[in-house]
């Protein structure tokens, strides 16, 4: 699964995805996995997450939110930077906004030798490739194969 999702991943760099708005990093990540994995990537998504301890009564949990695919039923959670592989999701915490220490606001997907490819925070929509900051960092995790279809 690792290597699909590297293969549709790498061709967006410094390509735009939905600029004008902010926040799109998991739904720039939820296409890549839609394209290397199947349709239901789509809106596959746990009511469990990894930081659902850290959220307000309020807070909902949607598939466009990091956290959606950030729980153990989806596959094996990483917690250093160097155990990432390629393909791995990227979890980072408190990257914006007005958060509890330790949510998570960020993804992206590993590239290896602590690289990310992710869509960038801000509005102007831009895929990048960057080092992983391990100052933000919070997590990985190494997605079940049996969750990629055969596309």
């Amino acid at each position: 699964m690792g290597e699909r999702l590297v293969a549709e991943a790498l061709p967006w760099e410094n390509r735009e995805y939905r600029v004008g708005t902010a926040e799109q990093c998991m739904n720039w990540t939820r296409e890549i996995l839609v394209a290397a994995c199947g349709p239901h990537f789509a809106t596959l998504e746990t009511r469990n997450p990894w930081d659902k301890h850290l959220l307000g009564a309020d807070d909902e949990l949607l598939p466009e939110h990091v956290d959606s695919l950030a729980a153990d039923e989806f596959g094996q959670k990483i917690a250093t930077i160097d155990a990432l592989q390629p393909g791995d999701l990227v979890f980072l915490k408190n990257t914006y906004g007005d958060w509890a220490e330790g949510v998570l606001t960020h993804v992206g997907i590993a590239l290896g030798d602590g690289r990310y490819i992710h869509r960038m925070t801000s509005n102007d929509g831009l895929v990048k490739i960057n080092t992983i900051p391990s100052e933000d960092f919070d997590s990985g995790i190494r997605l079940k194969d049996s969750l990629c279809q055969a596309q």
